[in-house]
């Protein structure tokens, strides 16, 4: 009797493990940032008329899905194609290469290669790397990106300029200017703005124009003031142009 106990509560031991297998939940293979590595978000800001989709790489290995202009990778934030998370990528620290490729038609396979550049990345700091304009006017601009939080009650801010054909920008909360004279592939310090109760306007301006003349874009959205996150507003398109595509856009980020 003992020896068909044993077999029988072996099998069962067995039946357990099996079943419990069989119902593991897999989440996808994920791998943990640690302090030797930087953090990458990629604006993708580039006009085209055509728009055309495109997917994004780094070190010459595929890392989005396919999008369009307007589009931070990963994460997005608002007034832009993307989603609404802060989400970074996590790379190695030394120089990156940073390619735009339009990928063979049901393939990850490059197509056309829009555009390679690269920068240098430091383990422990956070990048936004910025491309703009198009063919061979398109640029990479980088900035730094600081994690820490505003005070209870107030959100953070930097504007970056990503308009090609103005030389300098103007951002104005309201009726109240925030960042002023932004050159074409420059960003402002950082700035921060307290939660109001009712959003308000944001509105971009040529610098030297008055803060009643017709602003260049203008977007409004309670999302942009949350509580103690931090963001970057970034303008884009090209003052004139009046289509979805190439108009100029007030559009925000998120840091944290």
């Amino acid at each position: 009797m003992k020896k068909i106990l044993g077999i029988t509560i072996l099998g069962f031991i067995l039946l357990t493990f099996q079943f419990c297998k069989k119902n593991e939940i897999t989440y996808g293979d994920f791998s943990i940032v640690t302090p030797e590595q930087g953090l990458l978000k990629i604006n993708y800001a580039s006009s085209y008329t055509a728009n055309p989709g495109i997917h994004l790489e780094v070190n010459n290995k595929r890392v989005s899905n396919i999008i369009t202009g307007r589009t931070p990778f990963p994460g997005g934030g608002y007034n832009t194609l993307g989603d609404s998370r802060p989400d970074y990528l996590a790379v190695s620290p030394g120089n990156t290469s940073i390619t735009v490729a339009v990928p063979n038609k049901g393939t990850n396979t490059d197509s056309v290669v829009l555009f390679t550049g690269t920068t240098t990345i430091e383990a422990g700091k956070n990048y936004t790397a910025h491309i703009t304009d198009t063919a061979n006017k398109t640029k990479l601009f980088v900035t730094v990106d600081e994690f820490s939080l505003p005070d209870s009650g107030f959100a953070k801010f930097k504007f970056v300029n990503l308009m090609p054909n103005v030389t300098a920008l103007d951002l104005y909360y309201g009726a109240t200017k925030v960042a002023s004279n932004i050159q074409y592939l420059a960003a402002s310090d950082y700035f921060t703005i307290a939660v109001p109760s009712t959003a308000l306007a944001w509105t971009i301006r040529e610098t030297g124009t008055m803060p009643t003349s017709t602003a260049l874009a203008t977007y409004s959205s309670a999302s942009t003031t949350s509580n103690q996150r931090v963001y970057t507003a970034f303008a884009l398109g090209y003052k004139g142009l009046t289509d979805a595509v190439r108009k100029p856009y007030i559009s925000f980020l998120l840091n944290r």
